[in-house]
């Protein structure tokens, strides 16, 4: 159980956004899918609402603090040997608080959140430090600041330092009818295995409708694929009935959005990574997408999404199911893995500005593509990219030409997959 003492109201540690900074939050916090009310003080209905300040550090919650009646509080830290909240109220608020912070370009700090009925919440101010809150909203805001920690390149900046990397992936297709139905991928697998059944929550149901792959983890990118192409295999011996199509992509069934998540591990979680994610991953796959999978943002695919995972690594869970095609996948695998090991030589952060945020989520492709001229640059300066050259040329030519995956194609003969 947490642990929870009861003490005095403790000092501010940090102080709010005022003014146009307050405002320009707000619409980034509202357009990334936060349900946020900032500064608008203690009305009569939050009264007797339950509140609580989560103090983030290096993303995490470092303890949760709830506002008792006569100005005492109650502290909930994490547990020592996990390091994880065990309630689930306190896990969501460590959520929404990372979250919210991470959207503007801050890991530390303090987010007050009210919370609601029906796993529902509201934040209500957001704290950092001084010098921090005054250049969030930056309107340049191009470049992150580098942090310490960084994963790929030793002070120097010349050779990549040796780390223990291993990539992961837990990609996801959906079963569909010749009239468009969805069966469930709980018919034909277990839940666990190299290939199962995800948990989906409908109108207050938990549901396996989403078949999911989970190939064994592999420190090149190119054998981590031929692992995701075995899985692949696998699930054709399980599903039995031919006739019906595998669809991936963002959104190829109004209501079962899919993700792609990459896991990782021997590389440090850092904002400055996810950031890298974002802006060398995610964004190039948003002009990738076919025009229907923008609605599935920003409840699912916002930026910065990741999970801490048990075996001390994490998985970055923004982008959609890349089993859509061959090409995305091997563009999605191979940047990953460049970002992981060279994310210093990969400064760009576009994202961090409100016309390519606005644009991310809007589907605004013909403002991203602003974006690809340097994140070509970028790439192309790499130790490694000739390994992954090829397909990300071939990206770079779909992306300039406006030709975009289609989420209706059943992937099976794109991965040899008899039908």
């Amino acid at each position: 159980m947490a642990k929870m003492i009861v003490q005095p109201a403790a000092e501010k540690k940090y102080v709010s956004l005022q003014g146009s900074a307050s405002l320009l939050a707000q619409a980034r916090l509202i357009r990334s899918g936060i349900p946020c009310r900032l500064n608008s003080g203690s009305g009569e209905e939050n009264r007797y609402a339950a509140r609580y300040a989560v103090h983030v550090d290096r993303l995490a919650a470092a303890k949760i603090r709830q506002h008792q009646m006569g100005g005492s509080e109650v502290v909930f830290m994490p547990d020592p040997e996990s390091g994880r909240y065990e309630d689930g109220l306190h896990r969501r608020l460590e959520k929404a608080a990372l979250r919210s912070l991470y959207t503007l370009g801050v890991d530390e700090g303090e987010v007050i959140i009210t919370a609601r009925p029906g796993r529902r919440y509201v934040v209500e101010d957001v704290r950092m430090q001084a010098d921090r809150s005054k250049a969030v909203m930056s309107a340049k805001g191009q470049r992150s600041r580098r942090t310490e920690g960084y994963p790929a390149y030793n002070e120097e900046g010349d050779t990549p330092r040796a780390i223990s990397l291993l990539m992961g992936m837990d990609p996801e297709f959906v079963l569909v009818k010749d009239n468009g139905d969805i069966v469930f991928a709980s018919e034909f697998m277990e839940r666990g295995g190299s290939v199962g059944s995800d948990a989906v929550r409908l109108r207050e149901e938990v549901i396996y409708p989403i078949a999911e792959l989970r190939p064994s983890p592999k420190a090149n990118p190119k054998e981590l694929l031929l692992e995701m192409q075995k899985a692949l295999r696998e699930a054709h011996l399980l599903i039995r009935d031919r006739s019906l199509a595998w669809k991936a992509g963002a959104l190829p069934h109004g209501e079962f959005p899919l993700g792609g998540h990459i896991h990782f591990s021997g590389v440090p979680l850092s904002l400055s990574f996810l950031q890298t994610l974002d802006n060398y991953v995610a964004l190039p796959l948003a002009l990738l997408e076919d025009p229907k999978g923008r609605s599935r943002r920003p409840r699912y695919g916002f930026l910065g999404d990741f999970r801490r995972q048990p075996y001390g690594g994490f998985e970055y869970r923004t982008l959609p199911s890349f089993l859509v095609s061959p090409l995305v996948a091997k563009v999605s695998l191979g940047v990953a893995y460049l970002a992981a090991r060279y994310s210093d030589r990969l400064p760009g952060r576009p994202l961090n500005t409100e016309r390519y945020h606005r644009a991310y989520y809007e589907g605004d492709k013909s403002v991203l593509k602003e974006c690809i001229a340097g994140w070509y640059r970028d790439l192309s300066a790499l130790p490694e990219y000739p390994d992954f050259a090829r397909e990300i040329e071939t990206a770079l030519a779909h992306m300039e030409t406006g030709r975009t995956w289609d989420e209706s194609r059943d992937i099976r003969p794109l991965w040899n997959i008899p039908v």
